[in-house]
């Protein structure tokens, strides 16, 4: 009887850690992702209360998207975007985003964003980086409080009209547990401006959760449309 019991424990301990590790393995999803943006100058009028300098160097824009949840068969979400940018010199921009989203399936989401973008071009590679400080209106507890890193390399190729970019983003929050680095999202994508301001792009978004008992992995086609004022 001891025996059997022994054995019991034994077989318990071994199999505890593959259940373990089962509950871990990431669960698979995929999204779609439609945007539309406008970008431009500010409206003249601006240039009275700026300056001529500072109005130059202002961008406003404008975003509306739509969103599928984890599943392309699960509820929209629909957001819209609305940021301002400055230009302090050819190598840094810094700027300001309020988001509202719109989700079927769950409370709306508001958030507001601060960034700080930095880009050089080395022959025919166009490095770039963006910190981004994002505030969420949720309750305490939850994630309200991201550090986004983000890294982008594009290459331009020669006579090809298509050239890549490609990108990965490192989230942390802030929060009462202290400094979490909560997920990663690679991007593979591309864009071409069809006519004068007007650009299309297209890119493949591999999203990876971490610190989460039940991790998510999501692989999202992204698909936009956007105007810029300045050119037309």
């Amino acid at each position: 009887m001891l025996r059997q019991t022994l054995a019991a424990l034994l077989l318990a301990l071994l199999v505890m850690p593959l259940q373990a590790q089962e509950r871990l393995r990431p669960s698979q999803g995929a999204g779609l992702w439609v945007g539309f943006g406008v970008k431009g100058r500010a409206p003249k009028s601006f240039e009275n209360i700026l300056g001529e300098n500072a109005y130059k160097r202002l961008r406003l824009a404008g975003e509306t998207g739509y969103r599928t949840a984890d599943e392309l068969a699960s509820g929209p979400r629909v957001f819209f975007d609305a940021s301002a940018s400055y230009k302090v010199n050819k190598f840094l921009d810094v700027g300001l985003e309020q988001r509202i989203a719109f989700r079927a399936d769950s409370p709306n989401r508001h958030r507001t964003g601060i960034k700080v973008m930095l880009g050089h071009s080395v022959d025919r590679f166009e490095l770039k980086y963006r910190f981004s400080y994002q505030h969420n209106y949720r309750e305490w507890g939850e994630v309200r409080e991201v550090l986004r890193n983000r890294f982008e390399v594009g290459y331009n190729i020669p006579k090809f009209k298509y050239d890549p970019t490609f990108s990965v983003e490192f989230f942390t929050w802030a929060g009462y547990r202290g400094w979490n680095y909560i997920g990663t999202r690679y991007q593979l994508g591309t864009e071409r401006e069809f006519r004068d301001g007007h650009t299309i792009g297209a890119a493949v978004i591999h999203d990876r959760e971490r610190s989460v008992a039940y991790p998510r992995y999501r692989t999202i086609l992204s698909l936009d449309y956007s105007i810029n004022l300045s050119k037309l």
